[in-house]
């Protein structure tokens, strides 16, 4: 029998089979490696892009702070006044909340009683660019902000801008965003613009349209880095078209107004603007416990909680406190000066503070301190005030007629002074007095040894004195210009006169008249009323209550009850 066998197409159908399986392994190995590959690559190219990126991150200096010539908030401007609000007459009230704004013009602040006083949140300045176009860090932002937490009240900031491009703005709010690094911020992040109209301003230029793009490419990169943000500006400026189209920004963004009326807050639940209002300034006359001189004064018509840092792996400084205006170094001088044009002079050495009077060109005042903050301290009517330096001059040509400015006379209580540059102390000792007068209230004692720098010299025998950075009188004839050595002290006096020989400085436990008798009846005058803290020479002590006393080298009289040989405050 013959075996049977499979025909070969069989055979070779097979063989295909393994043929076409083994292709397509390949293939599919080959299309795997390419997937692979390009999926490699584009993470490759996903990385680098990243990568570039964060190399073309700016790092900015923002510990950099300026002179007080290059801060935008440091000039006098046509500003309006507010009423007087105290933060005693605030309460707390349901979607609303209760705050100031202040920047290093406020001077060292103490928080814990802003706290105290009522206060729940701040706008503190961190930063401002300067009119040479460099950003500086407001000196006692770090200072304020790290106080204010420590006290419990909630911190927002606002940068005081002066761009003239978008891309300046975007700066800003990218030296800012790093500038609040590891600080909780609670409330929003502000664009404050200001300044504008003057055409001395590097933003004087711009449109309306260009001003507003400027705001927004600031808030819209704070927003991009999980902040709130808001804009402020004043009723007056934010209303009108050809400053702002406010319209687009109220569109995306919180919107703080600045707006003063006779009637504030909280008589007035809000202002009279008919945008969208967030927040209002509603003074700049608010009196606050902790700060000095004026504030601003700020409700919003919202809330927030305490924020936590975006970034707590950063742990800022701890700053050092600011200094007061009695801590402020100014140099001492003695010359005259007037204005370049106009320029206000205030009780103290912030545009925040009251205004005394309006120097103009021609008008002569002296000048007795330069300060490093841009001020000097002068004197006008026996009074020491403060005024910005570079509005001064000590070129007495009027601008105008260019002609020689009359000297105006120094006359204080009568008394006339004339220029003197000179250090003097106390023979012995002798009371300082805020006027050339024993009526006056003493501020102090100058004592032997004690040097100050004496300024003028009247026709009456008082010298001007600056003491502790304040202007001050005293009698001429108990100063010297070196230590006068001590004489022994006199004998006791006679018998007859009673009292027992003591050599000591006592003050009045409240206050006492001093005496030309040792008796309140008749005939005998009262010399001077002695005050608590001001300090005599008494010479004796007799068994009938009364000292006897030596008050500008005239023998006077006290009851010794009254008085007292404890060092005491005024």
């Amino acid at each position: 029998m013959q075996t049977y066998q499979k025909p070969n197409f069989f055979r070779r159908n097979h063989k295909k089979k393994l043929w076409m399986i083994v292709v397509g392994v390949v293939v599919a190995i080959l299309v795997t490696a390419i997937v692979i590959v390009v999926a490699s690559k584009g993470k490759d190219d996903t990385s680098s892009e990243k990568q570039a990126v964060e190399e073309e991150k700016v790092v900015y200096d923002t510990m950099i702070t300026g002179e007080a010539e290059q801060d935008p908030e440091n000039v006098e401007t046509e500003e309006e006044v507010g009423t007087e609000v105290d933060v005693q007459t605030l309460s707390e009230e349901r979607g609303k909340s209760n705050g100031i704004d202040v920047s290093k013009w406020q001077g060292k602040i103490d928080w814990q009683k802003v706290k105290n006083s009522g206060i729940e949140f701040a706008f503190i300045r961190i930063g401002y660019r300067g009119e040479n176009g460099i950003i500086y860090k407001d000196d006692n932002a770090d200072y304020n902000i790290q106080q204010a937490q420590k006290a419990g009240v909630l911190v927002g900031v606002y940068f005081f801008s002066t761009a003239v491009s978008e891309a300046e703005a975007r700066e800003e709010a990218e030296w800012t965003l790093q500038a609040v690094e590891g600080y909780p911020i609670s409330y929003p992040i502000v664009y404050d613009c200001e300044g504008y109209k003057n055409s001395l301003n590097r933003m004087f230029d711009l449109t309306a349209e260009q001003r507003t793009n400027n705001a927004i490419a600031f808030m819209s990169t704070v927003e991009e880095a999980g902040y709130d943000a808001m804009f402020y500006g004043a009723k007056g400026e934010i209303a009108n078209e050809a400053y702002w189209d406010i319209a687009r920004i109220e569109k995306e963004y919180k919107v703080w107004v600045a707006l003063y009326s006779e009637v504030a807050y909280p008589e007035k639940e809000k202002p009279d603007y008919n945008g969208k209002c967030a927040a209002w300034q509603y003074t700049n006359k608010g009196h606050v416990d902790g700060i000095s001189g004026n504030v601003d004064m700020v409700v919003c018509y919202f809330t927030k909680k305490e924020a936590k840092a975006k970034n707590p792996s950063v742990t800022p400084e701890t700053a050092k406190a600011p200094l007061t205006e009695a801590e402020k170094l100014y140099t001492a001088v003695n010359e005259q000066v007037t204005a370049k044009e106009v320029t206000n002079l205030r009780t103290a050495a912030t545009t925040k503070s009251d205004i005394v009077t309006t120097l103009k060109n021609g008008d002569i005042v002296v000048r007795i301190g330069v300060g490093t903050n841009g001020w000097s301290k002068l004197q006008y009517n026996g009074q020491t005030v403060y005024a910005i330096t570079s509005y001064l001059t000590t070129d007495l040509v009027k601008t105008e007629t260019n002609q020689p400015i009359t000297e105006q006379k120094d006359i204080v209580e009568g008394h006339e002074f004339t220029p003197k540059s000179d250090q003097v102390t106390a023979k012995e000792y002798v009371n300082l007095r805020v006027l050339p007068t024993t009526d006056s209230e003493s501020v102090g004692q100058l004592n032997s040894g004690e040097f100050v720098e004496r300024t003028a010299v009247s026709n009456k025998g008082w010298s001007r004195l600056l003491y502790n950075g304040q202007t001050v009188y005293a009698k001429t004839s108990l100063l010297s210009n070196e230590v006068v050595e001590q004489t022994t002290p006199s004998a006791p006096p006679a018998s007859s006169d009673g009292y027992t020989s003591v050599d000591e400085q006592v003050t009045a436990k409240e206050e006492t008249n001093l005496r030309t008798q040792p008796t309140t009846g008749e005939g005998s005058e009262i010399v001077h009323k002695l005050l608590k803290g001001e300090y005599v020479r008494r010479i004796g002590v007799h068994t009938n209550g009364w000292s006897k006393l030596e008050y500008n080298d005239q023998t006077v009289y006290a009851v010794s009850s009254f008085l007292t040989t404890e060092q005491v405050q005024p």
